[in-house]
């Protein structure tokens, strides 16, 4: 009896709520049997407690669009690509190379061979990073973050990859005579950060300028994307005629030939001749 009352009223309140445009519910309270205000304070904090975690625009998932969706970086070097995604909850993050739709990273784990892809996310962060390490010219290209919620979320990110010019000053093939200091200049352009190194190498073995009153080795950034190094022979012997190899590190090599002459030799077999 008390039950067919409790619900006689309630859908005489819904009617005229209906009427109105509103429910009648929400200015009329009617509270189940047993339910004091004690209780229904604990229901309504954890009602609270729940609806905070999606307070605001967005109730689930969201991409925050400030972070930068462009990252240019050299070649040889590492590259990191954000993505920064608000109120994750229980979802996964993927990163997928756009350009052959492979799956790179799913949160941390790896699904690629290529041991130079890695995802990392800092904890108490929203920000999950991919990380490509000694960027190749093939790298470069679009990248998708990937939420799984359904359907699908996605944010893209762009990397480009600088690739630095490398070259010996002069021809492939130089000739000097004996005993003239040759300067060998390595100019390295377009290039975003200084070589941490250049090494040269003769016919293969390097050339250390323990003895600089014989060679010396320098190297001086010019521009702001221009680095030269710099391999000094005084008094150039025959000796040292062979290949010359600059190697910046991490990026691409250059090489020249040397010819030492000995011109008096070379006239006297001439005019034996």
């Amino acid at each position: 009896m008390i039950e067919n009352i409790g619900l006689t009223l309630y859908f005489f309140f819904e009617a005229l709520g209906g009427a109105e445009g509103f429910s009648a519910l929400e200015r009329i309270e009617i509270r189940p049997w047993g339910v004091d205000d004690e209780d229904e304070a604990v229901d309504n904090s954890r009602l609270h407690s729940h609806s905070k975690r999606f307070s605001g625009l967005y109730t689930g998932p969201y991409f925050d669009t400030t972070v930068p969706t462009n990252i240019t970086t050299q070649l040889g070097t590492h590259a990191y690509l954000p993505c920064k995604v608000k109120q994750l909850g229980n979802k996964s993050v993927s990163w997928i190379r756009r350009r052959d739709a492979h799956i790179l990273t799913v949160d941390r784990y790896t699904f690629i061979a290529d041991e130079r892809f890695q995802a990392f996310h800092v904890e108490a962060s929203d920000t999950w990073t991919l990380q490509v390490k000694y960027v190749q010219a093939r790298d470069a290209g679009q990248y998708e973050c990937q939420v799984s919620t359904e359907p699908k979320m996605s944010h893209f990110v762009t990397l480009n990859v600088v690739v630095p010019k490398i070259e010996i000053m002069g021809e492939s093939d130089i000739y000097v005579k004996t005993g003239s200091t040759v300067n060998l200049k390595c100019v390295i352009t377009q290039s975003l950060e200084e070589p941490a190194y250049i090494f040269w190498y003769h016919d293969g073995e390097r050339v250390l300028n323990f003895d600089r009153e014989a060679k010396d080795i320098r190297v001086e950034r010019v521009s702001a994307d221009t680095t030269i190094g710099t391999l000094i022979i005084y008094s150039g012997r025959r000796e040292d005629s062979g290949n010359y190899t600059c190697a910046p590190s991490n990026l691409d090599s250059a090489s020249v030939l040397l010819h030492v002459l000995n011109v008096l030799a070379t006239r006297v077999n001439s005019n034996q001749g």
